[in-house]
């Protein structure tokens, strides 16, 4: 767990592995609105532009945990990263037509800037995230995994990815009797859900 002082990154290309947000704009607004948005040390908002959004991206290691945008396209680069792995994306505003397909548009900033609040408030279970990165399980145990930190912030929903992305995630959850499992549905959706089964300590 990691626990960060830099609630605000302006355009700035330094890898960091703290849970990021990354909000792409004409004008660098909304950043502001969302970074007032962010609880103390649970993640860093790095404000970029179109051209930029890209490059700053690939310094958010693994992965930016949440990409939100308004009013601007969707380079390939960037679009490769939603397209490819568990990132929330929320959009303000009339969606880009690259967006994944659980992408969540918003047509207020005070909707989008609710649904932030609630995804850092995301308790599963017991599962919540810890600040500044990683899962805390109920026992107080922390799982480190950015692929885990997307689904417990998006639950009940979750992502239209490829079903490898999520693997790792599902032994993690058994090998510490979570409680919980990932489960795809019939539209490649892949959420977390309560596991039919939990072993006895």
């Amino acid at each position: 767990m990691r626990v960060t002082d830099a609630p605000w990154m302006l355009g700035v290309r330094a890898p960091d592995r703290s849970r990021a947000i990354l909000v792409v704009t004409v004008d660098g607004e909304l950043a502001v609105a969302v970074r007032d948005a962010v609880p103390r040390g649970m993640a860093v908002v790095r404000d970029a532009r179109a051209d930029d959004a890209g490059d700053i991206a690939a310094a958010c290691l693994p992965w930016p945990w949440m990409v939100i945008g308004s009013a601007v396209a969707v380079t390939p680069a960037l679009a490769a990263v939603l397209r490819e792995r568990p990132v929330l994306t929320y959009w303000l505003g009339a969606a880009p037509a690259t967006l994944p397909a659980h992408a969540r548009c918003f047509d207020r900033p005070a909707a989008l800037l609710d649904a932030i609040r609630r995804a850092f408030a995301a308790n599963v279970g017991g599962m919540r995230l810890a600040p500044g990165s990683d899962v805390e399980l109920g026992d107080g145990t922390l799982l480190r995994g950015a692929t885990l930190e997307s689904l417990v912030a998006a639950y009940p929903g979750g992502f239209v990815l490829p079903a490898r992305n999520f693997r790792a995630v599902a032994h993690a959850l058994v090998r510490h009797n979570a409680g919980w499992a990932t489960q795809r549905d019939r539209n490649a959706r892949t959420t977390l859900v309560k596991s039919p089964v939990a072993v006895r300590r």
